[in-house]
């Protein structure tokens, strides 16, 4: 049977909603789901602020996508932009296989998570649930681009409504939130800038997620419209849902609980009866899945994007015929995603993505960068903020890159 064929060219189907609600499912399913403890471990009641730093950094890199995406709308967005402002395939490639590589480390840490998850209803070994979980995704990704975002989408308001009940059943008052505001955004007993900049580093994995959307561009129905609102408007909606809840955890739950848990959301609610620990559990499961699916997604589309610039085997630049999705490359996407789960914890994954991608992102603020100068020219690019904000996104990725990589030495 001819599974896939080279002249057949992905299908343009996705609204602006459905590319939303596939940022939004993207970052709260790898983010605020399973690791919000984990930044309470180095942050500890500053573990809100570490949200908000990382947050603000994520911004200003997604303003960079939401110009470049609609001006260079193909799948593999970052090869294009690098190759497009560099005219360098080499670099374009580096570029390409490191927002693989995040895809693959991005979605072994979440699937990790749902294994923890799961864990509250019953013990499974960690390798079979990763298996067959990675195989049904697989298929599913493979049946087409359409379902797949309905199905994200889909479980994105599941996700959202999950954490508005964790907000709604931890019962935080106005007056509980002000007497501990300064120990969550100001300063803390017993905590420096340097852990609360190590929690932000962690916490800026939680906002991975916005720049698959620039990998779908070419599947949009109207890119030019779509792409910036979908871009800036969900991580807008994580930003905020990742401030509230991380406000909940730090106030509802001892620190050395909430640093220790594998599942915080259930934790939280687990004192308001273990019916609501249960619940929660559930969203939790299919909210880390829908993580999983959307980097299986994005990472198969910038393969197939290599592969159609000669950077990767062309076999990956092959589309099913009746589904219209890159075959292989969602095959070889999701292999690589067990193996990785399988063998790494959740954390050195974590920071691993964050070492990656924001290296990625350096690359694509400076080819905003070199872009608007172009455009621009000189004398103009200054006080134009499609020059001038990249310019600065650039400058604090590789502060904090540079910052992060001076703290573990």
């Amino acid at each position: 049977m001819d599974g896939g064929q080279e002249g057949v060219g992905l299908k343009k189907q996705l609204g602006t909603v459905q590319i939303l609600l596939y940022g939004i499912g993207t970052m709260l399913g790898a983010g605020i789901y399973v690791l919000v403890g984990k930044v309470a471990g180095y942050a500890g009641s500053l573990a809100p602020l570490s949200f908000l730093i990382a947050g603000v950094l994520a911004g200003l890199t997604a303003y960079s996508y939401s110009l470049l995406s609609p001006r260079f709308p193909k799948s593999g967005g970052e090869i294009v932009y690098v190759k497009n402002a560099f005219n360098s395939k080499r670099l374009a490639t580096l570029v390409g296989w490191g927002v693989i590589f995040t895809g693959f480390i991005s979605a072994a840490a979440i699937i990790k998570g749902f294994v923890g998850y799961l864990d509250v209803f019953i013990e499974i070994p960690d390798a079979l649930v990763i298996i067959v979980s990675m195989t049904l995704l697989c298929m599913l990704a493979i049946w087409g681009i359409g379902e797949s975002l309905n199905v994200i989408g889909f479980i994105t308001l599941i996700e959202v409504g999950g954490l508005l009940f964790v907000i709604f059943v931890a019962d935080i008052d106005i007056e509980k939130f002000t007497s501990h505001f300064s120990q969550m955004f100001v300063r803390a007993p017993g905590y420096d800038v340097l852990a609360v900049f190590q929690g932000a580093f962690l916490a800026f994995y939680a906002f991975v997620g916005f720049e698959d959307l620039a990998n779908v561009a070419e599947e949009a129905k109207n890119p030019k419209k779509s792409m910036p609102v979908a871009i800036m408007g969900s991580l807008f909606i994580a930003l905020t849902l990742y401030v509230a809840v991380a406000v909940v955890a730090v106030i509802s739950l001892p620190l050395t609980e909430l640093s220790s848990t594998d599942a915080p959301m259930a934790e939280i609610v687990a004192n308001k009866g273990q019916h609501y620990a249960y619940f929660i559990s559930v969203i939790s499961l299919v909210a880390v899945l829908n993580g999983v699916l959307a980097q299986v997604i994005m990472g198969s589309r910038v393969l197939y994007g290599l592969a159609g610039q000669n950077s990767a085997p062309k076999l990956f630049h092959r589309v099913h015929k009746k589904f219209r999705t890159p075959l292989l490359a969602t095959i070889v996407i999701s292999i690589g995603i067990v193996v990785l789960a399988v063998f790494l914890p959740i954390v050195q994954l974590a920071n691993m993505t964050s070492y990656v991608i924001i290296s990625v992102f350096v690359l694509v603020n400076l080819s905003q960068v070199k872009l608007a100068f172009m455009d621009f020219g000189k004398k103009k690019c200054w006080g134009n903020r499609k020059f001038f904000l990249p310019l600065i996104a650039t400058i604090l990725c590789i502060v904090f890159l540079a910052y992060k990589i001076v703290a573990v030495v």
